[in-house]
């Protein structure tokens, strides 16, 4: 049996395994400790950091929300991922008709290539940012011009784009307005130019015929004072051509420019009062011109000063283009809301060939008159002109041999 002595001896040997294993448990469990303080530590940064990111979130999306320009969030493939109500009521459509489209199914026609070119600068190029001006089309099919701003920012693991769409359209109508009149002065000083040069050098021959005969006169007074007359004639002549096509270059800068009020008027009174003054040229030939209209009023809106020169235009040409002793009939009536004119005559009528190009600016389907009354080929495109400004419609119906119909339709 062991003694008191050796019992000790074991118990002490015994204590020291188990107290190195106390140990080794009290400094795993303070390093647990460490570790937990450490991810309670981390932890709470990582909940700053999200509370963070949402506060930033809330705060772009009230941004983004409410917006007055446009905004909408593009995929690498331009699908709509997010759009804010300006952009659904810059467009018509509603959240549900944008969002998972390619932004490409909005864009005109013409100008698909500019996404193109934005997605590949965005996303091939990585450029931060790029601008495009581009036009849209509208679910009522009208078009909207806008300066499109798309810079990439990155969502987790992928590139998108946030855009900004703003409205220019008016800025836009304005510059298209300025190059349209830029581009029309440029073209009639091209004309002016090549058309003057004729009728001016006519003009100078003939002045330099008349000097000559002028200083001769009194040596062959009688031969020479008929030659000196074919002069001035040819010199009147020319004269006249000029300044009609003069005075139809001007009216069109001024139909182009900015346009007067229309006002409430009478038709019926208003072509009575000027048919006389409009019927000179075909006294001349003998041509016959009618007017028929209702026995009541026949109101309309126009530019009483501009629209005396459409009823000038077709008159003249209804009798330009008309033989000896011919017929001209003006009718004017009322059918529902819209008010008819129609200008007919029995002349020559238009060639089939000719019909699609009569309203064009310098048409080649001008024509010298029956009696070689000259023309600008103007005449009708001013006359669309003057009727486009009206909001009217105007077209015409021919006959070969058989005689020509303008019909003008205003509201």
């Amino acid at each position: 049996m062991p003694n008191a002595k050796d019992s000790l001896n074991t118990s002490e040997n015994k204590r020291t395994p188990l107290e190195a294993e106390i140990l080794a448990l009290r400094e795993q469990i303070k390093q647990l400790r460490s570790e937990n303080t450490a991810a309670h530590a981390e932890l709470k940064k990582q909940v700053a950091l999200e509370k963070k990111y949402e506060e930033s979130q809330s705060r772009f999306e009230a941004i983004f929300n409410q917006s007055i320009l446009g905004n909408k969030i593009i995929a690498p493939d331009l699908k709509i991922m997010q759009v804010n109500k300006a952009l659904q009521q810059m467009l018509g459509y509603t959240k549900a008709e944008l969002i998972g489209s390619r932004i490409t199914k909005f864009a005109h026609p013409d100008f698909i290539h500019h996404w193109q070119e934005l997605q590949t600068n965005l996303w091939e190029r990585q450029i931060p940012a790029f601008r495009i001006e581009t036009c849209l089309l509208k679910k009522d099919g009208t078009g909207i011009w806008c300066q499109v701003t798309s810079i990439l920012f990155q969502d987790q693991d992928i590139s998108l784009g946030f855009t900004i769409v703003e409205d220019i359209n008016k800025r836009k109508s304005l510059e298209l307005e300025l190059k349209k009149q830029y581009d029309n002065q440029e073209n009639i000083m091209h004309m002016v130019a090549h058309d003057l040069k004729s009728p001016i050098f006519k003009i100078k021959l003939a002045a330099g015929f008349l000097k000559e005969n002028l200083e001769a006169l009194q040596a062959q007074e009688r031969e020479k004072q008929n030659e000196t007359f074919t002069y001035v004639n040819l010199i009147s002549d020319t004269s006249d051509k000029a300044l009609i096509l003069i005075n139809d270059l001007l009216l069109i800068g001024e139909i182009e420019s900015t346009y007067e009020t229309l006002e409430e008027t009478n038709l019926k009174t208003y072509i009575q009062f000027h048919l006389n003054n409009l019927s000179v040229g075909a006294l001349k030939k003998g041509i016959t011109v009618t007017f028929h209209s209702p026995e009541k009023p026949v109101y309309a809106h126009i530019n009483r000063d501009k629209f005396k020169r459409v009823l000038d235009n077709l008159l003249s040409n209804a009798v330009k283009f008309t033989n000896e002793n011919g017929q001209v009939t003006i009718t004017l009536k009322k059918e529902r809301k819209k008010t008819i004119l129609q200008v007919q005559d029995n002349g020559i009528g238009i060639p089939a060939k000719l019909q699609a190009n009569i309203f064009n600016k310098f048409t080649k389907a001008g024509r010298t008159g029956t009696e070689g009354e000259p023309t600008t080929g103007l005449g009708l495109y001013i006359v669309k002109q003057i009727i486009d400004k009206h909001k009217g419609k105007v077209w015409v119906e021919s006959q070969e041999h058989e005689g020509t119909t303008v019909f003008i339709e205003l509201m």
